[in-house]
């Protein structure tokens, strides 16, 4: 799933002059290295008492309907399971569900599988996954996951083991979506008896995982269990206890790493890479993601409110050296809001359409012609950053410079972390800001999941942007089951969001996960969000 790559086309002088600032901030790889990718680790074969995991901000929710970034959904992936399981070679299994039936396009019916418990000892039953699934596609609750329910016309349990979900169109991502974080399953009785109280420190977070949660000490830590009642003997949960320490400062995480403070993390900060590799301390390892970084737009009445800015600027970012300068070489420069490495399916037909739209973008010529056809706006465009993401600031540094380069204004604002993780959902916190940055990892293979964002009913469309022809061909991609005609729509909305952009593509990363000597087993492939991770670890 490799990604096509092309020349820079900004001037070298600039390139050079990104590079030469960038790395005295991130040491990186060497400029233009790429790290050897890997498929999986060794299979782990010793117990392990407890694994010390650096997590690079505090959860805001540990409630299933609510995590929106990374350090949440790493942690639930080993506490709350959902009634089918995406495996880190990407095929859905059954997890809750023993199995899934679907009589008609408009129907599905799961059937749980029996004897499983919830970490309180209370038995899984098709009351509390309608309670969950009815959580996740709230509007009340305000669920983060609402969107993947967009067909759901109805769930009910149909038998004491038997859930049936009633669409109101054909809809091929909802099955795959259930797999994921969205249909996580909870216990009914603890989260109504917690009230708003649930999800938060101290709370109880009842669920079925190979982990349970004993405790989370605000500002402090996370602790997981093992649950010896997990129902799948297959996983090897050979490590005994989790603790997860929130860890902000990219340095202070890589000085964790190597003192041995901390045994792993996902999302190894780049300008470690080099220190790592050669510490003789632990493995750095590097696996195939589906994820997007990108540039989000979040308002369109300011001096992005022309697609032609909005154009201009892509065409002007330095994306090469961004790559080399922000993470290491460990990633892929990217054309599209969706990457290569969500082509589930029809994959020649998506190749033909992406190289087609790389080919066309332009270079800083075409940007400044657009821009003094669209007449530069007098107000800077005011780009969000934060320090706890070490790349941030320099891909930030590089579009401030970018924008200068053809015309344009400006300026960087800092934010600490739990103010920038605000940006996402209150739009009280945006105001005032104009582009902020964002990886989007997709939980199965395909495109939709990446453009859902983007159609104008999303809480995630942030700018807010609508198009009914994209909306149109997204629903289309949806409803058939024709894998040519899925493509058809998919790219037909791509073609639509890049003529008129406010999700600006700039590259898909790879997985970074380091683990101390002696430790092995973790996925490389970037599941650590969807599948229990931890209990692949153990000892070597």
């Amino acid at each position: 799933m490799s990604m096509p790559h092309r020349p820079s086309r900004l001037a070298q002088v600039a390139a050079a002059t990104l590079i030469a600032i960038c790395t005295a901030t991130a040491p990186s790889l060497a400029t233009n290295s790429k790290p050897e990718l890997t498929a999986s680790l060794p299979a782990p074969t010793a117990k392990v008492d407890r694994l010390n995991w650096a997590l690079y901000a505090e959860p805001s929710s540990l409630d299933p309907i609510y995590p929106n970034d990374f350090p949440p959904m790493e942690v639930l992936a080993n506490v709350c399971e959902s009634l089918m399981r995406i495996t880190p070679d990407f095929t859905i299994e059954p997890a809750l569900a023993k199995s899934v039936a679907q009589p008609n396009p408009l129907t599905l019916v799961y059937t749980l599988r029996p004897g499983i418990t919830f970490h309180s000892g209370a038995p899984l039953t098709a009351a509390d996954v309608v309670y969950s699934l009815n959580r996740a596609r709230s509007d009340k609750l305000g669920s983060f996951h609402k969107a993947v329910y967009t067909n759901v016309a109805d769930i009910v349990a149909t038998a004491p083991d038997q859930v049936t979900i009633t669409l109101s169109k054909p809809d091929q991502t909802l099955p795959q979506a259930l797999a994921t974080g969205a249909g996580r399953i909870v216990n009914q009785a603890s989260t109504e008896a917690q009230g708003t109280h649930f999800g938060g420190p101290g709370s109880n977070i009842d669920c079925t995982g190979p982990y349970r949660l004993a405790s989370w000490r605000a500002g402090e830590g996370i602790s997981l269990e093992r649950f010896d009642g997990y129902w799948d003997h297959s996983l090897p949960s050979l490590v005994k206890d989790v603790e997860f320490s929130f860890v902000r400062d990219p340095a202070a995480r890589v000085n964790a790493l190597l003192s041995g403070q901390v045994d792993g993390t996902w999302g190894v900060p780049a300008s470690g890479f080099t220190r790592l590799r050669s510490s003789g301390v632990g493995t750095l390892a590097f696996g195939r993601t589906s994820g997007s970084y990108v540039a989000m737009v979040t308002s369109l009445t300011g001096p992005l409110a022309d697609p032609r800015i909005r154009k201009a600027l892509t065409m002007s970012i330095d994306k090469l050296g961004i790559i080399s300068a922000a993470v290491g070489g460990a990633a892929d420069p990217l054309a599209t809001p969706a990457s290569p490495g969500t082509w589930g399916f029809a994959r020649n037909d998506f190749q033909q359409a992406y190289a087609a739209i790389d080919k066309a973008v332009g270079g800083v010529d075409e940007a400044k012609r657009l821009v003094k056809e669209a007449g530069a706006p007098s107000e800077p465009i005011n780009i969000a950053v934060t320090n706890s993401q070490a790349e941030m600031p320099i891909i930030g540094a590089e579009l401030q410079r970018a924008a200068q380069a053809i015309g344009l204004q400006a300026k960087l604002k800092s934010l600490p972390a739990d103010g920038y993780n605000a940006l996402y959902s209150d739009a009280k916190a945006r105001k005032g800001i104009d582009l902020i940055f964002s990886l989007w990892q997709t939980d199965f293979p395909d495109p939709t999941q990446i453009y859902q964002y983007l159609d104008s009913r999303n809480f995630f469309n942030l700018a807010p942007w609508s198009n009914r022809d994209f909306d149109a061909a997204l629903d289309m991609s949806r409803a058939t089951n024709d894998p040519s005609q899925r493509a058809a729509a998919l790219i037909k909305a791509q073609q639509i969001e890049v003529a008129d952009p406010t999700w600006l593509p700039i590259y898909t990363p790879y997985n970074a996960v380091f683990l101390r000597k002696g430790l092995t087993g973790a996925p490389t492939v970037a599941v650590q969000l969807i599948y229990p991770w931890a209990a692949m670890i153990g000892g070597e």
